[in-house]
């Protein structure tokens, strides 16, 4: 479709109102739109428009802290070069963090505290994004090592509402131990998958921090 003449003259008319009108804005306003947009940029950027996190509570040893799925509660933690029974020793340059704390499972099905427990994993420790993280301290890659505190051998499941008291100990490089430990706890956000036809596998991925407990170490002997 092609304009007339008198179209056209309307249509540059229009245009050049608009422009007059975009001008007569104070300029102080479009530095003032500029800051506005490009800080909306950054919050969009760090995820500022996400649903916010609830401010991390901090808690001390003994204190319990109870997700949906388990609860926690840090007894004890030392710097140890050696947990003999159990056949630990630290290399040269590396320090164990041995921590003793009462966990019950809340779920409806067994979980394993250092493994899966038949199709719930549920990623407590021994994972690149554990429920139960240590901060303070950079771990060497070694396996987390994980035992129940009466000695009792094999590996540690936790029935639902059985709490038990465990042993977890950190391979750490000595150098990166700071002054102040803490161990982050984490909601577990459950998910559900198909293994089979038959069956599924339930996974506990971190969540949000439900609390961090403050670690007051005792250093090694």
């Amino acid at each position: 479709m092609s304009m007339t003449g008198d179209h056209r003259s309307r249509a540059r008319a229009a245009t050049m109102r608009a422009r007059g009108a975009i001008a007569d804005v104070p300029r102080p306003l479009w530095i003032v739109a500029a800051l506005i947009a490009a800080a909306l940029i950054v919050v969009i950027a760090a995820g500022g428009l996400a649903t916010a996190r609830a401010d991390v509570v901090r808690v001390s040893q003994g204190d319990e802290i109870r997700t949906a799925t388990y609860a926690i509660t840090v007894l004890d933690t030392r710097l140890a070069r050696a947990v003999e029974s159990e056949g630990l020793d630290a290399e040269p340059g590396e320090t164990l963090v041995v921590m003793r704390a009462t966990i019950e499972n809340l779920s409806t099905t067994p979980i394993g505290v250092g493994s899966t427990a038949d199709l719930t994993k549920a990623n407590l420790i021994n994972t690149d994004r554990p429920l139960l993280d240590l901060v303070g301290a950079v771990p060497t890659g070694a396996s987390t090592a994980v035992w129940r505190a009466d000695g009792s051998a094999g590996q540690v499941f936790l029935q639902p509402e059985v709490p038990a008291e465990v042993m977890i100990a950190w391979t750490v490089s000595s150098e990166s131990v700071a002054d102040e430990l803490s161990l982050e706890v984490h909601e577990a956000e459950v998910s559900v998958g198909a293994v089979l036809l038959s069956s599924h596998v339930v996974t506990w991925n971190a969540g949000d921090v439900a609390a961090s407990v403050t670690l007051p170490v005792r250093s090694a002997t």
